[in-house]
């Protein structure tokens, strides 16, 4: 009975070349670790361009020039420390990489993945992902504004017992933040004072029969990366046209007095 041959995605050959350059070991330890013929996998690594790997094994802790050029990536200390980080690595990215290849990668057996993958979710785990679901939905109710104290205080009402300390670490760990609202600012005018107030000479009237006979002018502010900007306007009630305008960092008399002195230089307005 003819055997029939295995065929390998590119992506594979790369992750196997891959694990023999990175890891320093031979390419029969790599090889049986796959499941691969030496010569298979030697001709794979020849044809990345390894130098030397035709004829020899790379000895640990040697360094080739593919090496350095194309492999800078290190894997991650911290997974190969931890059984439980490296099996849900492998787990997420079980779709893109072979299994076993991961395994060896990340240092842990193959057998060990499968018996953390079938053994049953523990009280803890599923205990977190009731919490986080919890948190999730006090976060969209609060439409994206409740930060970790307001939240516990929210699940101690519906009756959770969850320390405010792990809601805190449960929302930084998942990107769960609070939406800052911008700073609130209080109004240009101000009407609770004893100062004497000017008289109202339009009476609501907003009609001119002729230019520079009624001059209306405001105040206002607006946000900047570098601050708030104060505005300062004097507007021709007949042309409605800005004839004055002053911009500072303050809202102070000089404000008003800096656009009033423009309209006047500008315009030129006649006695009365």
């Amino acid at each position: 009975m003819e055997r029939q041959r295995r065929s390998f995605t590119e992506e594979y050959k790369r992750q196997a070349v891959e694990l023999v350059v990175s890891s320093g070991r031979s390419i029969t330890s790599v090889g049986k670790e796959l499941g691969l013929r030496d010569s298979v996998l030697r001709r794979w690594v020849d044809k990345s361009g390894g130098p030397g790997f035709g004829d020899r094994p790379v000895a640990p802790g040697e360094r080739t020039a593919a090496h350095g050029a194309r492999h800078s990536k290190k894997v991650d200390r911290d997974l190969c420390r931890n059984p439980d980080m490296s099996f849900r690595f492998i787990e997420d990215h079980r779709d893109a990489y072979p299994v076993r290849l991961m395994c060896a990668v990340l240092e842990v057996s193959p057998a060990g993945y499968y018996a953390w993958r079938d053994r049953p979710v523990s009280k803890r785990t599923k205990s977190n992902a009731a919490l986080l679901a919890a948190i999730r939905q006090v976060h969209q109710d609060s439409n994206g504004r409740y930060g970790s104290p307001r939240v516990h205080a929210v699940l101690r009402r519906q009756g959770r017992g969850a320390s405010r300390g792990r809601i805190e670490r449960m929302m930084r760990r998942h990107g769960i933040r609070a939406i800052r609202a911008p700073p609130r600012r209080v109004g240009t005018t101000d009407s609770r004072h004893n100062l004497p107030i000017a008289p109202n000479l339009i009476a609501r009237d907003f009609s001119a029969p002729v230019p520079n006979r009624i001059w209306l002018a405001d105040i206002t502010y607006i946000p900047t990366a570098e601050g708030w900007l104060y505005l300062a306007a004097v507007m021709d009630l007949f042309s409605r046209k800005i004839v004055g305008w002053a911009m500072r960092d303050h809202m102070q008399v000089e404000l008003a007095a800096a656009a009033l002195t423009m309209a006047i230089q500008q315009q030129r307005p006649q006695p009365g």
